[in-house]
């Protein structure tokens, strides 16, 4: 009974010193790789958020909702991260849906207008932006708007984003145009 207690105890404690060892040895992979450090923003499948501190067993982190999360390093050592902190640069891409019954003149200059101006702003990276009329959706016609941005914060994409819409919203106006709204029409047959 001793000899199979003391072969238990000894199988415990080499199940937890391996799960110790692999945190150890996660920890010692995030250290020398620096795959993040601490104050960068990172998101894996299953956790995002500001990096707080990194020790040897487990990474701290603060998420959105001011939860801190401890997670064993062997755990994120083996994880895809995302540093979203060593962004160089933002993507900013929506569609404009206009109204079916906007001129093709009207579209075409409506295009030229909003590459213009994207090309004149001093907060868009010169030669990203590119305007097309993109498809003929169901209630548009839809152009594509894409520019980037050397702004990384959220607060300052925020702000840039709501600068080029107000820009567009005048372009619009100046052209007389209207976005279009979702709709969808009925044909009814009577016999």
């Amino acid at each position: 009974g001793l000899i199979t207690g003391v072969g238990l105890g000894g199988l415990t404690f080499a199940l937890a010193a391996q799960d110790t060892a692999s945190n150890i040895f996660g920890g010692l992979v995030i250290i020398s790789d620096k795959p993040f450090a601490v104050g960068d923003w990172i998101q894996t499948a299953s956790i995002e958020g500001t990096v707080e501190d990194v020790s040897f067993r487990s990474t701290r982190i603060r998420t959105f909702d001011d939860a801190l999360l401890v997670v064993p390093n062997s755990t994120l050592s083996s994880a895809s991260i995302t540093n979203w902190s060593k962004m160089n640069k933002r993507k900013v891409k929506f569609n404009l849906g206009l109204r079916y019954d906007t001129e093709p003149s009207k579209v075409k200059a409506i295009i030229k207008d909003i590459e213009s101006m994207l090309s004149s702003h001093s907060d868009i990276i010169p030669d990203s932006p590119l305007v097309r009329l993109d498809e003929f959706a169901a209630s548009s016609l839809n152009i594509m708007v894409m520019f980037f941005t050397s702004h990384t914060s959220l607060s300052e994409l925020k702000r840039v984003r709501e600068e080029v819409n107000y820009s567009v919203l005048d372009i619009l106006a100046s052209h007389e145009s209207n976005l279009a709204l979702p709709s969808t029409s009925i044909y009814m047959e009577c016999r």
